[in-house]
């Protein structure tokens, strides 16, 4: 009989990949990493350890790859939360201001989980996640400019930004988050040539709907 997998069987393992992912975000968010084991995991996902196993190699594994999931969807959530805003750098000012506030409030236990783990990979693969989202965003809003130059923005804010989320979460900045988003968007605005007469009214706008999506974020698990 042919071992191939099927497409139920693909998205069955799908679902329970996810299931078991869904159940680590929520015990890492309430006990903390070091606290929580393999077996309460899969007793949360009501599943087996040796289940688990077949998917992770260990817990280490596990919140590598919940940190990377959780990371695509908080970059999609922006992404969709900025939809009906025009290219250019209203959307540019709108995603950071949605980033960013969604991971001071509304995911601060996913910050707490980057800040706190010292495995530099971890880092490094969701930068090359970000810079190359960050690199597609730029280059549709401005067409016109060269991609080696948008590339090189595109690293800027993303390491500007994870600075400066950082050392806010970690309250070396006395600030509280509106002001700590809008200077994050001040500042790529500003570094892009955006006419000054516009960056205010494009930093208030981006703070608003940021604030509405944080809020909506909030009620959805870790």
């Amino acid at each position: 009989m042919s071992d191939q997998t099927t497409p139920r069987s693909e998205s069955a393992r799908e679902a329970m990949q996810t299931r078991i992912l869904h159940a680590a975000g929520k015990l890492f968010a309430a006990r903390g990493y070091e606290a929580t084991t393999m077996q309460n995991i899969v007793s949360e996902a009501r599943t087996s350890i040796g289940n688990a196993y077949f998917y992770f190699e260990n817990k280490d594994a596990l919140m590598r790859a919940l940190l990377k999931t959780s990371f695509v969807e908080l970059f999609d959530a922006a992404e969709q939360c900025a939809a009906h805003v025009p290219y250019g750098p209203q959307k540019v000012g709108a995603i950071i201001a949605a980033n960013a506030t969604a991971i001071l409030t509304a995911r601060s236990r996913m910050l707490d989980l980057l800040t706190t783990d010292s495995r530099l990979g971890v880092i490094q693969q969701l930068g090359d996640i970000a810079v190359l989202r960050w690199t597609r965003i730029l280059a549709a809003s401005y067409p016109e400019r060269d991609p080696n130059e948008l590339s090189l923005a595109a690293a800027a804010i993303w390491g500007a930004n994870r600075s400066l989320v950082e050392r806010s979460a970690r309250g070396i900045f006395t600030v509280d988050t509106k002001t700590a988003v809008s200077f994050m968007v001040r500042w790529a605005l500003r570094a892009l040539g955006t006419q000054p007469s516009r960056i205010d009214a494009i930093v208030a706008s981006s703070w608003r709907l940021a604030a509405r999506h944080a809020r909506e974020l909030e009620a959805e698990s870790w």
